[in-house]
């Protein structure tokens, strides 16, 4: 073969790779906060672009006063009859998947600004719920086989709906396991096993819900940072953010330089 031929073959090559590269690039944030209950999870939802649709497995999750305001006004939809789900009689994660299938094939995702899936922690514990009635053991103890389709499933599912023309968010209740060899202390969700270091790792964005007591009360904020004892990370943001962010997605989308079409609202799909 000419020496010229290959150089062309190489060439080609190296384009179909950049091709690629582009073509799995995506404009839109996926972002999981993690953070006590009551730390302001919730809240940040209304922070994130427009319209925005929320499937709620946390009982009571949406009731907060900005979420309110939001459902009020039409910028945000959220499904909550996921919050009752029980591992005796379960029906949630077979409900939410049904949804999702028909929602893709709908192309529900390119029309809203944000999708909010709160929280992983519940939603995760409906999809042991599932799995367990799926092999006729509903209300029983999971066996170790159920903690590996568990994770398969679970991580499968925050990759398809990171792939979605829509910013995520995903939340998650915060939990500290020991690390066997150090015995430090790290952060992640709270979730069964595996699963809660597997997760976090899917993610772009990970960000820590943070609770500072002022003299005008509590003050809330977002740690973007690793700080050696709560494992957050951002590549949005990189050197342009500081350790601890106000709690407002649309503003740190902005101030991260990303593509304006992430942070801009969209049509309100919602209002008729």
């Amino acid at each position: 073969m000419a020496q010229s031929d290959k150089f062309l073959k190489v060439q080609k090559r190296a384009e179909e790779v950049r091709q690629r590269y582009r073509d799995s690039q995506s404009p839109y944030a996926n972002i999981l906060v993690l953070g006590d209950s009551g730390a302001g999870k919730s809240a940040l939802a209304s922070t994130v672009p427009t319209p925005v649709f929320i499937d709620s497995f946390d009982p009571g999750g949406t009731k907060t006063d900005m979420l309110q305001s939001g459902i009020s006004s039409g910028l945000i939809m959220a499904d909550t009859h996921y919050e009752e789900d029980s591992w005796k009689s379960p029906y949630a994660f077979r409900d939410w998947e049904r949804s999702m299938l028909e929602r893709e094939s709908e192309g529900f995702f390119d029309a809203l600004g944000t999708y909010v899936l709160d929280s992983c922690t519940r939603w995760s514990d409906s999809l042991m719920f599932e799995i367990m009635r799926k092999n006729s053991r509903a209300g029983k103890n999971p066996q170790i086989q159920d903690y590996l389709v568990q994770q398969l499933t679970a991580v499968d599912w925050m990759g398809r709906i990171m792939a979605y023309g829509c910013n995520v968010l995903v939340t998650g209740h915060l939990a500290f396991e020991k690390d066997e060899l150090t015995g430090s202390l790290e952060s992640g969700p709270l979730m069964y096993g595996k699963l809660a270091k597997k997760i976090p790792i899917a993610f772009d964005e990970c960000y820590i819900m943070r609770t500072k007591e002022t003299s005008a009360g509590p003050k809330y904020q977002v740690l973007v940072h690793n700080d050696g004892y709560y494992h957050a990370k951002t590549r949005l943001g990189g050197q342009k953010f500081e350790a601890y962010e106000e709690p407002n997605i649309k503003n740190l989308m902005k101030k991260a330089g990303t593509a304006s079409e992430s942070y801009t609202d969209k049509e309100n799909i919602f209002l008729t």
